[in-house]
């Protein structure tokens, strides 16, 4: 019964994504990915996973029943020359340790989509529908999201993931499924709901937390509805037990909140904050020195010097696809096997160096600063742009902190996608005046046309 009402969930996205807009097609994208974590899968080789399914289903039925428009969103797409040196990169890694390897090259492939595909996912759904009327879409997941999270707590055992898991014929992932699965421990709450992990389901908090937040001072939602989602998000994020995603959610508040306040508030936030942060600072080493209670300073180190040994013969393009997951054997969430010592690489940049060498890493945080940069630029037209370049600045320090786990790049990518799009939208029809109308945060409503 529990199995068949997984492949009810799972056909009926699947099912919105091929009838639906755009707009429903990108909540179903969104939701599937959260829902179905990446250990599961119908294949092993090819591996058919339910994001596959979920990602590559968006863009298909999005180039076929939209067709004119998705050429249109790819020309208009801003991105394509960072994002296609990453993918130059990549292909020079592969090139000069694996020759032209047609399966590596068609790994890294597969790879660059299945990362940033995602972000071009949420372009095409906002160039054509309103910001507001996706956020409120996902604003009843965010709610039951959640709820799930604080009963996974309170019943100490994560029932969605578990019967998720079990439903498909092939899991590959880190925890056993003989039992509920729990991450648990004597020493920390962890909450991960159907995420993979407590930093990817931190990631997810993190970053719907800061688009909330956002929102705060708009005329179009409601402060009550606003401080519900808020309360519980951060509710949340402490029961992930993330210690990154909690002190990324703060900072990214903070931002927020200073953003347009004057100059001496600024100074003196910035003053204040500087001088809590020395107080405390003994507090964070303690915590974080820490042995055998998750990442800690020395684990860190070890990771450190692994990566500095494992990049000597190739420093500058790197070991090429998928080395790092030789290493370590990765399960299919992204998580390492044998990594008693080191505790896997719990940053973007370990990772990145040793698969894809300086080059790769440069390019990695030259498309972050581009897009930065973009929304940034643009911060005084649009009240969406504050919301991305904070989502771009706060993910890029999460997971310079934390690395790639479970999917909690998608995560990030779609919701700085979202914003990104609102900055490339036609300007000569009624139907898109109603939608910036729709998207307007009130102080220049007066400017903008009205439905006809």
């Amino acid at each position: 019964m529990l199995t068949a009402i997984v492949y009810v969930i799972l056909f009926s996205l699947l099912t919105i994504m091929v009838i639906r807009s755009s707009k429903a097609r990108f909540l179903a994208l969104f939701l599937g990915i959260v829902l179905f974590p990446l250990g599961i899968s119908f294949l092993q080789s090819p591996t058919v996973r339910p994001q596959d399914l979920f990602l590559y289903g968006f863009l298909v039925v999005s180039f076929f029943k939209d067709r004119y428009d998705f050429w249109d969103d790819l020309k208009k797409f801003p991105l394509k020359i960072p994002l296609l040196l990453i993918l130059l990169c990549h292909y020079v890694s592969v090139y000069f340790n694996d020759g032209f390897s047609t399966k590596q090259f068609y790994a890294c492939t597969r790879e660059f989509i299945e990362l940033y595909g995602y972000l071009f996912a949420a372009f095409i759904a906002t160039r054509r529908f309103s910001l507001n009327s996706i956020l409120k879409g996902l604003f009843a997941f965010t709610i039951v999201t959640c709820i799930f999270g604080i009963f996974e707590i309170l019943l100490q055992g994560n029932y969605p993931y578990t019967y998720i898991c079990r439903a498909f014929p092939i899991y590959s992932g880190y925890h056993s499924l003989d039992s509920i699965v729990s991450c648990i421990r004597d020493y920390r709450i962890r909450s991960m709901f159907t995420t993979a992990h407590p930093t990817a389901f931190g990631t997810l908090l993190c970053c719907l937390f800061l688009v909330f937040v956002s929102l705060w001072n708009n005329p179009k939602w409601e402060k009550r509805k606003l401080g519900i989602v808020i309360a519980l998000l951060s509710i949340n994020l402490f029961l992930s037990g993330s210690r990154t995603a909690m002190v990324c959610a703060l900072l990214g508040a903070f931002l927020i909140f200073i953003q347009k306040r004057s100059i001496v508030l600024k100074i003196t936030c910035i003053g204040l904050c500087f001088f809590m942060a020395t107080a405390y600072i003994s507090v964070v080493i303690d915590e974080f020195s820490k042995e055998s209670q998750g990442s800690s300073l020395s684990m860190r180190q070890q990771q450190l010097l692994f990566t500095f040994f494992q990049i000597q013969n190739s420093p500058i393009v790197g070991n090429g696809t998928g080395f790092t997951k030789n290493v370590f054997e990765y399960d299919d969430e992204r998580r390492p096997i044998n990594d008693a010592d080191i505790g896997g690489l719990e940053s973007i940049v370990f990772k990145t160096l040793i698969d894809y060498g300086f080059i790769g890493l440069a390019a990695y945080y030259f498309y972050d600063v581009c897009l930065f940069v973009l929304l940034y630029r643009r911060r005084k037209q649009i009240w969406t742009a504050p919301i991305g370049y904070h989502l771009v600045f706060i993910s890029t320090l999460f997971f310079t902190l934390s690395g790639h786990i479970g999917n909690n790049t998608a995560f990030a990518f779609m919701l700085e996608g979202l914003a990104l799009g609102t900055l490339y939208r036609e300007q000569d029809s009624d139907a898109m005046a109603a939608i910036e109308f729709e998207d307007s945060d009130g102080e220049n409503e007066k400017d903008l046309p009205t439905e006809s």
